[in-house]
């Protein structure tokens, strides 16, 4: 069966919100003198980082963790975390150029979860956002990554089946787990060198978008199978 889309997550695979998040959480410690800290605020940065999601209350718990729970210093820190939602956010550098090229071979979308207000401005804070055919945001349509429904509604938009698509994502069980549950090939975009944490194993591994588009060229040029017999379609 011939790979005729490709699908890809936005956050941490074609943007680097693990940098912007980084960028916002120093920004908050800033805000706070050191007597109120018992930790290193690198060692507090990477205890938010680590969090599940990234989010405030992730930061907030990784601050109680390093002594901060007066009310006032949480506030004053939240404040400024709050300030710039997408502070330093910014595209990886082959984002653009990999996806453009992998446009030339088959057809592409975005799936990708948060509130609709958010992500749209984000994309177009990239200047992305008329990068992809369609775009699907959660928020926008009631269902979310890993749910398989989130997957099937992208398929339908494009006119394609699951076994022809690939989902390009960063996540072990929003995006590899969910495609596969899906039924689509899943891509891990491992962007960081992270050791794989996830229960559901991925097809295929990639550090950067250029991988994806050699590993297509590789499969166009000699007609080779992709996965379990799967090729890319013309």
């Amino acid at each position: 069966m011939p790979i005729r889309l490709v699908l890809f997550d936005l956050d941490d695979t074609l943007c680097d919100h693990r940098g912007s998040f980084r960028r916002r959480v120093e920004a908050a410690l800033a805000a706070l003198p050191d007597e109120v800290l018992s930790l290193e605020r690198e060692a507090i940065v990477a205890l938010a980082l680590a969090q599940p999601s990234r989010t405030w209350e992730g930061v907030q718990r990784a601050l109680e963790v390093a002594g901060c729970t007066d009310p006032a210093w949480l506030e004053r820190a939240a404040a400024v975390y709050a300030r710039d939602r997408f502070l330093g956010l910014s595209l990886f550098p082959d984002s653009v150029a990999a996806v453009r090229a992998i446009q030339r071979r088959v057809l592409t979308g975005l799936v990708t979860n948060g509130p609709s207000a958010i992500q749209r401005a984000k994309l177009a804070r990239l200047g992305i956002e008329r990068l992809f055919p369609f775009v699907v945001v959660s928020e926008e349509i009631g269902m979310a990554k890993p749910d398989p429904a989130i997957f099937h509604h992208a398929l339908r938009l494009a006119g394609v089946r699951p076994e022809e698509a690939l989902y390009v994502g960063d996540h072990p069980v929003n995006d590899v787990a969910g495609a596969r549950r899906a039924g689509l090939t899943s891509v891990w975009c491992n962007r960081y060198g992270q050791a794989w944490q996830g229960e559901v194993e991925p097809h295929l591994r990639i550090a950067t978008l250029w991988d994806l588009f050699r590993q297509l060229e590789d499969w166009v040029s000699g007609g080779r199978a992709l996965f379990s017999g799967c090729i890319l379609g013309e």
